[in-house]
């Protein structure tokens, strides 16, 4: 029994690099990508429809997850405009995970982002998740949401 816990604490003791070795083979696009995500998410839970809009390219679409369709990012943003002040105005957004990011080419990525959202009016006391899909560009040297849909999750898929 002493020798399992001496191994346990000997690989727990390497995790710390084990971490900075899978950070570190993150390329720069990943990084950026992954800022992206961030600030979404950061500009969801503010409401600020501005702020969600400027993560799209200016012609960007986006599928919600009623099939709704809007194009142009200024499209986009009156979308959010008008939710943020209903009924997602006391919406809680969570990134739950970044499923994968798949580089297409240097300056387009596919990825997939798990997410909760919460305090929708419409559906009080519930949590929904969702998987969206996306497709980042780099145009000018800013990563921005070229096209997306999000897909509410039934329960039971992971």
């Amino acid at each position: 029994m002493k020798k399992r816990h001496l191994a346990a604490i000997a690989l727990l003791s390497l995790l710390p690099y084990a971490i900075r070795a899978q950070q570190s083979t993150q390329n720069p696009a990943q990084e950026a990508i992954q800022s992206v995500i961030k600030k979404y998410e950061e500009a969801w839970n503010r409401h600020d429809a501005k702020a969600l809009a400027e993560q799209y390219h200016t012609d960007a679409t986006w599928v919600n997850w009623f099939g709704a369709y809007y194009k142009g990012r200024a499209e986009i943003e009156q979308h959010y405009q008008t939710t943020h002040s209903t009924y997602f105005k006391t919406t809680h957004f969570t990134t739950r995970s970044i499923e994968d990011i798949t580089l297409i080419k240097p300056d387009m990525a596919l990825v997939h982002v798990r997410t909760d959202l919460s305090g929708d009016e419409r559906y009080p006391g519930q949590t929904f998740r969702f998987r969206r899909t996306i497709v980042l560009t780099n145009k000018d040297g800013d990563w921005r949401i070229l096209a997306g849909q999000n897909a509410k999750l039934n329960e039971g898929v992971n």
